[in-house]
């Protein structure tokens, strides 16, 4: 009678024992899970901060791009630009329109005509201005033969806008 009790209470030991081990096995793949989700759940804040980061970049440049009714004041600005940094301009024109995904290139063509470093205050200047303006392309060369220092700069330079909701591709 011992020995069935025995062998009854050691079949039912070791059942409970494998159960035991299965449920540690299921606690460590748990567990590594677990720890895997908050390592990417910790960094979810930090990706939160950057991607607020971006969209504030992101508007803050979509705001420097002028709309079509903003170009005339962006072309009285590099003309003042250009007299107040002592040059003479000979010529602006602007050229044909570039349409992008997500903006439109307006190249602009520049003839001035000035000192060295006077050339120097007006790029700086263009760099300086509320709307995105970017110098692609440039020439600088002497005016005459007579060495009055006097230079002639042609520059091919870009500004950017938005669409217009009529006029988006």
């Amino acid at each position: 009678v011992g020995f069935v009790l025995l062998a009854g209470y050691l079949l039912q030991i070791h059942s409970a024992l494998t159960r035991l081990e299965q449920e540690r096995a299921t606690e460590t793949v748990l567990k590594a899970g677990f720890e895997s989700m908050a390592a990417h759940v910790s960094g979810l804040d930090a990706h939160l901060q950057q991607m607020q980061a971006l969209e504030n970049s992101f508007r803050h440049l979509m705001a420097q791009l002028p709309r079509k009714a903003e170009v005339p004041a962006l072309l009285d600005q590099i003309s003042l630009l250009g007299l107040t940094s002592g040059l003479m301009i000979e010529r602006i024109q602007w050229l044909p329109e570039v349409l992008q995904p997500f903006y439109s290139e307006l190249p602009l063509q520049l003839s001035l005509v000035g000192a060295y470093h006077d050339f120097g205050l007006f790029v700086s200047g263009l760099a300086g201005l509320p709307r995105i303006v970017t110098v692609q392309d440039f020439t600088l060369a002497p005016l005459s033969d007579a060495g009055n220092g006097q230079l002639r700069m042609t520059l091919l330079a870009s500004t950017y806008r938005t669409y217009d909701q009529e006029s988006a591709p």
